[in-house]
This record gives structure tokens, sequence and C-alpha cells, in this order.
């Protein structure tokens, strides 16, 4: 069920004509029949910066004051990529945020059949029997893994600023259920639970109604949908508010998903013909696919009453969001560079990169405590020789034994820095390039960053090796160039240098940004265009040139097979 505030037009159910219930063990089994690869999340930011943020809550506040409402769920966006398959992303995830009421679907939405709830909160659990109970969820601490985690949730629970706020809802969902059920039917058993849901403590209470035997499920919808907890109240000037403030659809977001059916054949008057549950559908969103990966924008926010404090509740929208922002990569990325006589010419733009891909991956590490490792790392090489030089940025959950000649220093306790050296011999600046006709590439969006995730490039490579070639060239299934197996490439085509555009899921390699920054130092032009090559242009080429970081620029000769 998705909402806007105008229900009439904006209320979409989806029924199923199966279902099978599947244990823990056949989830997991049937989760990992899609897919083995990682799937992980990148390039996530919030929507809203704190400044407009608190605006928007300055407003919420003189709606209060002018006594329109007494209490508004403002919500705003996580913005992300996923990459991977859906199941194992919705797997993984899962592992982070273990909560009652998850779900994952495969709706018939054309732009974004792709769902993913990882909600804590019940909406409605109706029985058979006419019990309907609802569990408003309001007040959120964070659990940080130290010794304050249990004072956290005693002091959540004896907060008086979220006893209000929760009990507002509660009083309204009262009143929702009350347009329902039998006369004095409606009951609190239990008011301000605090309880762990994934990386937080929430306060929830419970209320319950008896309804007639008789009553319809569209009856239920319409006094109760949408839950009060993520609109406000009173419900109807809070969704109008709601909708001005926030300048978007919310979509499914913080609407409802669940399993309701028919209930066993017995007589009308014993039982109700359902029943089953509905979530609320917070910590929920959709993806759309793109060409190399999935876009998401997740909802988040809070119930906000006149105490509240915008920078609070701003925090509060992080905390949420932790287990989709802590999500860390199974595997490593790294950079690939001459180490000549104690230094590196290009040393800051690896080092830009590689703070760049690990900020982009949600490696869970800042850019100073990366900075500072890197620094020790180096400080340990040796002054005198030509190495080839790899520093891996990997988990250390996931680390492999320490290859010869490789050392490491911890970053923090979730990761550490390895460098790996080897000799290095020159080569002959002019070298093959293969070209196999037959070869086709299907790039995604970790191709833009230096992975341990390299298998594709590693078959390539080795081909090119067997017929005593340098590299490979990789196109993708429309036949535009795309780079080398291990360099970028540059062409020359009467007379002006062109080079593949990172518009395509492209490694912007080290060397590469160097010689786009110098064009007459390494090609002797004044400038290189970007821009997506055939491979009829290709063969067209006057000249062809491979960079990288090790061996700087190389020219070519092309060997098609």
């Amino acid at each position: 069920l998705s909402c806007s505030h105008d229900l009439d037009n904006q209320i979409h159910i989806f029924w199923f004509t199966q279902k099978r219930h599947l244990s823990v063990t056949e989830i997991i089994a049937f989760l990992d029949t899609f897919s083995t690869e990682t799937a992980g999340i990148a390039e996530a930011k919030l929507s809203i910066e704190a400044e407009q943020y608190t605006e928007k809550i300055n407003t919420i506040y003189e709606a209060i004051s002018r006594g329109d409402v007494y209490q508004i769920n403002y919500t705003t966006t996580l913005n992300f990529k996923a990459y991977g398959h859906p199941a194992t992303l919705y797997r993984r995830l899962r592992e982070h945020q273990q909560v009652p009421y998850a779900a994952f679907a495969n709706l018939p939405l054309k732009d974004q059949p792709w769902l993913f709830s990882f909600s804590p909160e019940l909406f409605l659990d109706i029985q058979a029997n006419g019990v309907i109970r609802t569990k408003p969820m309001k007040g959120t601490a964070p659990i940080l893994g130290d010794d304050q985690d249990q004072q956290r949730a005693l002091n959540l629970r004896d907060d008086l600023k979220n006893r209000a706020e929760n009990l507002m809802i509660v009083d309204l969902l009262r009143n929702d259920l009350g347009r329902i059920a039998e006369i004095g039917q409606v009951k609190v058993p239990d008011l301000f639970e605090v309880n762990r849901f994934g990386s937080v403590w929430q306060m929830t209470s419970t209320v319950e109604a008896k309804i007639p035997l008789g009553s319809s499920f569209s009856s239920v919808l319409k006094a109760t949908f949408p839950c009060g907890s993520i609109t406000g109240a009173p419900k109807k000037m809070s969704m109008r508010l709601i909708e001005e403030l926030e300048q978007r659809t919310r979509g499914i977001y913080t609407g409802s998903i669940g399993l309701i059916e028919g209930s066993p054949n017995t007589k009308a008057a014993e039982t109700l013909a359902f029943h089953g549950q509905l979530n609320v559908m917070i910590r929920s969103f959709h993806l759309q696919e793109e060409a190399e990966c999935f876009q998401a924008s997740m909802g988040v926010g809070s119930g906000i009453v006149i105490d509240s404090q915008a920078s609070d509740e701003y925090d509060e929208c992080f905390w949420k969001v932790r287990f989709v922002l802590g999500l860390a990569p199974e595997f490593s990325i790294f950079e690939t560079m001459r180490w000549s006589d104690g230094g590196c010419t290009l040393l800051r733009r690896h080092q830009a990169r590689l703070l760049s891909s690990a900020k982009a991956l949600a490696y869970p590490t800042t850019a100073i405590e990366l900075e500072l490792a890197l620094c020790h790392l180096l400080e340990q090489l040796p002054t005198v020789g030509q190495y080839r030089l790899k520093i891996a940025l990997e988990p250390v959950n996931n680390s492999d034994k320490l290859v010869k000649n490789s050392f490491f220093v911890q970053v923090n306790p979730q990761l550490r820095l390895v460098a790996t050296l080897f000799e290095l011999d020159e080569l002959p600046k002019e070298q093959m390039l293969l070209l196999n006709t037959a070869l086709t590439f299907k790039p995604g969006y970790l191709s833009r960053h230096k992975t341990s995730l390299r298998s594709c490039y590693d078959v390539a490579l080795k081909e090119a090796l067997q017929y005593g070639a340098f590299d490979q060239l990789l196109f993708d299934q429309d036949d535009r160039l795309l780079e080398g197996a291990r360099t970028n490439v540059f062409l020359k085509i009467n007379d002006i240098w062109y080079t593949p555009s990172t518009t395509l899921p492209i490694l912007n390699g080290v060397m590469r940004q160097e010689i786009l920054a110098n064009p007459f130092t390494y090609l002797d032009t004044d400038s290189i265009i970007e821009k997506q090559i055939t491979r009829e242009e290709l063969l067209e080429a006057q000249e062809v040139v491979l960079s990288n970081a090790l061996r700087g620029l190389l020219r070519v000769k092309m060997l098609i097979v």
C-alpha cells in the first residue's frame, strides 16, 4: 500500500495468487539461488543539508504554534547507488538490520520493481477473532556498541519529550481504531516499551481493539491507513503540511506491506473473513535499474513536536540509516604505482583516488585516518631501487594471509593497508596490443574503481599474454571502446587525440588523469578529446598509446585475432 494525502488517487494494492511459507534456512537458500556475487551500496548522501533541514523544522514549529498540528512526521531521503544482485544486497542488509517486519519483493512496477523493507514497526495485526493490534513507534536512541547502550535505553524510556511524542500517536491510533471498534473495546495494554531494532533503540506502545466480525478489510484500511505514526496529528492536516514541506511523493515509503488472507471456512458469525499482518514501510526503499547499477532513494525522518531540537532530529536520521551507511565492502581496493628511489611521482593522484574510492564505496574510515596509515606505510618502503608497489585497503575479516614481500599497517580495527613490493624490470617502449574481435565486456559500477574483483580483467590479460601482447582492449556490448585490462587508451585520428569518456564505466587511471592535465608534455598536443569511441574508429587510428601509472606511456602495434 502506498499513499500521499490524496488517498483516493494514490492507493495501490498488489494481490498475489500463491503463498509459500519458508523457514529461515529455506529463505537463505532461496536468496542464494539468485547470485553469489558481491553486493553493496555506494555514494550515499542525505538529500538535505543541516541548514536546510533546520529551516524545515522552523516551518513546522510555526504550524504547531498556530495550532494547525501538534506533531508532524517530517522525512527526507538518503540517496545512494547499489551494485550486485538485489537478493544479495537484501541478504547483506538483513544481517545488519534484524527486525520483525522486513520484506523483499519483486513487484509489477515498471521503473522500480525491487522493494526492500527493513521495518521494525507493526501497522496492523488482524486476528480472525476480530482483535486488531497496532504498535506505534515513536522515540529513538542510537546503539553504539559501548558500555552506555543500556543507559541510553533507560534514558529513552524515561524521556518526557519522547513519551509525549509517543502518547500523541497512541491517542491518534486509539481514535482511528475507535471508528470501527465495538463500543468500549479499545485498549492500551502497553505503553513506552523500549526494544532493540537493528542499530537503534525504539520506543513502542500497543493499542488493541475488538471489531465486529462482519467488518470488511476495506473498512479497516479506510479507518486506519496510513498509520498515524508516519503522518503526525491530527492526521489529515499533517498530511497536507507534509506534502508542502517535503515536495515529493513518498510512494510506498511509509505505506505498508504484509500478508492478508482469508480465514478458514467457518461460520461467518464466529470469525472475520480475513486475517494477517501489515507493517509500516519505514527503513524501506525501491531500486531503480540504471545502465551500470541501481539507484535508490530511502526515506528517513522523525516526529517533530514543539520542543524538538533540529540538530538532534537531523542526527537521528543518520542513526536510522546506519545499517545502510555501515554496509562495508567485502572486497579490497588498491593502487599500483611505480616506487622509484624512495618516491612516487604520481603519489598525490594515487592517494586522492584511493581516498575517493574508499569514501564512495563506504569503507568504514575517515580521510584523516586513512592518510595517517598511508604515511606510516610509506615510511617503511625502501629508498633505493625501482619497484612495482601495490597498496591495498582491505577488510580485516576478509584479509588473506600476506604474500611474500608484503607488510601492513592497521587503519582501524576493521581495515588495514597492505603494501606489496616487486622489483621492476624495464620494458621496451613499443608493445603489442591484442584486439579480439569476438570479445565483449559488460562493465558495471565497480569498473570505475580499482577493486580486487577483477576476474574479467584477469581473463582478458591472460589471453593477451598468451599472444605475447602487453594488454587487450575491452569493448562493451554496444561495441564502444572502454579500456585495456590494465591500461587506459589514447587514439590519434586525423591528427586529433581522443580517449574514451568516463561517461562510460571505466577506471579513471592515475596516468590518464596526468596526461589529460598535461597533454603537451605527454602527447605533444594542446588538448585531448574525451568521447565514446567505436571499434571502427579505433581501426582508423593513426596511432594508439596505452597508459598506466607503472609503465607510463606505451606505443603499441595492434594484433587482431
